[in-house]
């Protein structure tokens, strides 16, 4: 037994050794590194912190626009929608055929108003009048559109009428 102890003991010896220059050196040197490691992702960040405050400044911004175009503070009332799709309306020969109450609903700090039109026309004209609505008067957003068909039993026709939904968005 001693035999064995005499023949391993340089082994044990270093082993021994290999552990303790682990414990005092090695594992030091490994927690300096990964902290140096972390300390210079943070540097990074702190440098380029003022560039990205800017970046999402300019985003908030983009935002602020958009959400600013179809904002219901910007639409002066219903008259007015009116009176823009009147006009628009006799110039296309499109019939407005309901213009009922909006409705109104409140969610977190924002208001969503919706209007709901109904107009009577050729396809191609009501076409039109959505990408006026949607494009070129800044109405609104259009969040929905139905084309249907109906029988007109006086005039022994079908009419074609489109149901359009514009929404508008604000703050509370």
């Amino acid at each position: 037994m001693t035999a064995l102890i005499l023949k391993y003991k340089n082994i044990f010896i270093l082993l021994f050794l290999v552990v303790l220059i682990y414990q005092f050196a090695i594992s030091k040197t490994i927690e300096e590194y990964t902290l140096s490691r972390e300390l210079d992702q943070q540097l990074v960040k702190a440098t380029t912190s003022e560039e990205s405050i800017r970046t999402l400044e300019a985003e908030k911004k983009v935002i602020k626009i958009k959400l600013n175009k179809f904002s219901s503070d910007s639409v002066k009332n219903k008259e007015y929608i009116f009176h823009l799709l009147a006009e628009f309306c006799k110039q296309k020969r499109i019939r407005l055929r309901d213009f009922p109450e909006e409705g109104i609903t409140q969610k977190g700090g924002y208001l969503l108003e919706t209007n709901k039109i109904v107009a009577e026309g050729e396809y191609a004209n009501l076409l039109q009048l959505i990408n006026h609505i949607e494009y070129d008067s800044n109405i609104g957003k259009i969040s929905s559109v139905r084309f249907y068909m109906y029988k007109d039993h006086k005039l022994q026709k079908d009419v074609l009428l489109t149901e359009i939904y514009i929404q508008n968005l604000s703050l509370r």
